[in-house]
């Protein structure tokens, strides 16, 4: 498990806009503060895990912060990560860079607003943080944790405002870990350790940095290993934690493909749907590849999250620049992939997702003989289920209209017949409904996981708004969460979200 969640770290690096490494590194370094602070191995292990799933659900509210923010989530929390922003001079100066003046901010509705648009997308990414924690079946002290991220030791953190012990141990030691890595990085040792120092007492637990402040070159030095990702299994503590069975890795790995999912309510749903459909298609054509395609379908966008949410959401042409980065969001679910055994070979496949076999694809442009069965029975049930989905520039295809369209993209001809061949034979089966939802609940929280307000949900299934807001607080309680994100992530493991776009979509 080490490993696989060591890879998937990287997916909140890229999405916070830090160099790939950066949650390993944080990990090795808050493990051995709690080794030298004195730790048993299971609060160590609670420590090793905690940081490394700290910010594993930062994409769930790029799609908020680049509507607030003017598209690019990545950039406004790469410069938000080096900021106190319990400090007003510092906030303000982080606001003025993202080209919000104080007229922008009065639009946004003042400080309090601000403040509270940040209470609520915390909440939201700690929340399906925590859910993937809890997928891979690690301590309740981890979950907690991780619904801690945002919390800091003076009590000014969101968004419950814990102060002092309040706050997860293995948050506070992950806050240093991430404060002094990410410091090191920007700007080397010596800044780290005055950092720390200075953010000891506020954002940070003044106990775990005088730690850090007795040896801090020799802590940074543990944090920057020869071989990283081998260094960060090596250092788990105590006994290795492994996925309970095949379903278990199945259902983590799906847990991921959804928060990457999240970078923008379009996609909702998009990667288990192609996992589906896939593992469909390879039973029919390749039926030794059937497991691996549905899994490297339920990883294959994780690099959708190194793009701006503006870009995925642009409604016209893409600039060129723009296109670029598009091109490589493959690259980055192979380079993920890539830094762990277990889930190498699927990145293999998953990387290769919009090859086409005469080389026009990306990002490596090879095609042909090059390209192995699995990963052309990806491609077009990537294509196929894409097609299917509303786009920012376009509405759903049909089913027909998509098969006709999937027919003339150059894709393996054997894969595109058993795509539609299982996208026209599998069984339109409605099983019960989980947490108790009535179908109108059901129909409500489809529209509330993409996106739509209230008054557009009323509108689009012609009720009132207060019954809107009666389901609205069922559906929340029964789900067990309190943001639309967690929404989602809940609308994605049951197989429930529908084929929408966000607020002000055409829905199809």
């Amino acid at each position: 498990m080490a490993g696989v969640v060591a890879a998937l770290s990287v997916v909140s690096d890229l999405a916070r806009g830090h160099p790939q490494g950066e949650a390993v590194r944080a990990c090795l370094l808050a493990t051995e503060l709690a080794r030298r602070a004195g730790l048993d191995e299971r609060r160590q292990g609670e420590v090793y895990y905690g940081t490394l799933m700290r910010f594993a659900g930062c994409a769930a509210t790029s799609h908020e912060i680049a509507a607030v923010f003017g598209g690019d989530d990545i950039v406004v929390r790469a410069r938000g990560d080096l900021i106190d922003p319990a400090e007003p001079g510092e906030a303000l100066e982080f606001l003025a860079g993202l080209g919000v003046d104080a007229a922008r901010l009065r639009a946004l509705g003042g400080p309090a607003a601000v403040a509270q648009l940040k209470a609520e997308g915390a909440r939201a990414d700690c929340e399906v943080g925590a859910d993937l924690a809890a997928r891979l079946g690690l301590p309740e002290a981890v979950r907690r944790a991780v619904l801690d991220s945002f919390e800091r030791f003076d009590g000014h953190g969101v968004p419950a405002g814990r102060a002092g012990a309040e706050v997860a141990e293995a948050s506070r030691f992950a806050a240093v870990g991430y404060a002094a890595v990410m410091f090191d990085a920007v700007g080397g040792g010596d800044v780290a350790a005055r950092t720390v120092a200075r953010w000891s007492g506020r954002a940070l637990d003044p106990e775990i940095a005088a730690v850090f402040a007795d040896a801090p070159g020799e802590l940074l030095a543990v944090s920057s290993p020869d071989d990283l990702w081998a260094a960060v299994v090596d250092a788990e503590p105590g006994p290795r934690r492994a996925f309970r069975d095949e379903a278990a890795f199945d259902e983590a790995m799906a847990g991921f493909g959804d928060a990457a999912d999240l970078k923008s309510p379009w996609f909702t749903g998009h990667s288990r749907g192609v996992a589906a459909l896939a593992r469909a298609a390879a039973g029919l054509a390749s039926p030794a590849d059937a497991t691996a395609v549905y899994r490297a379908g339920l990883l294959h966008d994780l690099g959708r999250v190194a793009v701006p949410a503006g870009v995925w959401e642009r409604p016209g042409p893409l600039r060129a620049e723009e296109w670029e980065q598009v091109r490589l969001h493959p690259y980055h679910t192979g380079r993920i992939l890539a830094r762990s055994a277990v889930l190498g070979p699927l990145g293999l496949v998953a990387c290769r997702h919009h090859e086409r076999v005469n080389g026009s694809g990306y990002p490596a442009g090879i095609g042909g003989a090059e390209l192995e069965t699995a990963a052309c029975l990806l491609a077009a049930a990537d294509a196929f289920h894409a097609l299917g989905e509303a786009r920012p520039h376009r509405p759903a295809l049909t089913p027909a209209e998509a098969a006709r369209v999937l027919a003339g993209l150059p894709l393996d001809r054997a894969a595109v017949r058993a795509v539609l061949e299982a996208a026209g034979t599998s069984p339109a089966v409605l099983p019960s409904l989980p947490a108790g939802l009535t179908e109108r609940e059901l129909d409500v929280l489809r529209l509330l996981a993409a996106g739509r307000t209230k008054p557009q949900i009323a509108a689009d299934l012609v009720i009132s708004q207060s019954t809107v807001h009666t389901h609205t607080v069922h559906i929340y309680a029964k789900c067990g969460v309190s943001t639309r994100a967690g929404l989602a992530m809940f609308a994605m493991r049951h197989g429930l979200a529908a084929r929408t776009g966000p607020a002000g979509a055409e829905i199809n």
